[in-house]
């Protein structure tokens, strides 16, 4: 089949907007990227592993061009720290950054049980993961 069912006027752009967002931002190659056309939205998961530090500063990294940012954090059933991270991106596209590490090593910092939801602040990601980092550094 050589024509498309439905015009893709809106996906080269948002493809365009999402390849412009990767090169842009100063951090290794996500693990997936999704572009939803119709709502001019792409979602975005960083490789970050499973360390608390690198997936929040990863997180923060992918989000630091945005507007209007709006983060949750949630433990999940299945006992993961799953974060997402909300705004606006280059042409007024929607841009949804999320992520999760075991909700265990978070478990002396946050107090959440499962189920739980809460909205948080990108400064408020960031001092939670300096204190992760701290308190591994008197760990060892």
């Amino acid at each position: 089949m050589t024509t498309a069912l439905v015009p893709l006027e809106g996906i080269a752009k948002l493809a365009a907007i999402a390849t412009r967002l990767v090169n842009e931002t100063p951090a290794p190659e996500p693990a997936s990227v999704c572009l939803t056309p119709g709502s001019s939205s792409i979602s975005i998961q960083p490789d970050a592993g499973t360390d608390p530090v690198s997936v929040i500063g990863s997180l923060l990294i992918w989000t630091h061009c945005l507007t209007g940012l709006q983060c949750e954090w949630w433990h999940t059933s299945s006992g993961q720290l799953h974060m997402t991270l909300r705004g606006r991106g280059p042409a007024g596209s929607r841009v949804c950054v999320y992520d999760a590490f075991p909700y265990s090593l978070a478990r002396k910092h946050l107090a959440l049980r499962k189920g739980d939801h809460e909205s948080v602040t990108p400064d408020e990601l960031y001092l939670f993961a300096l204190e992760i980092a701290t308190q591994k550094g008197t760990d060892q």
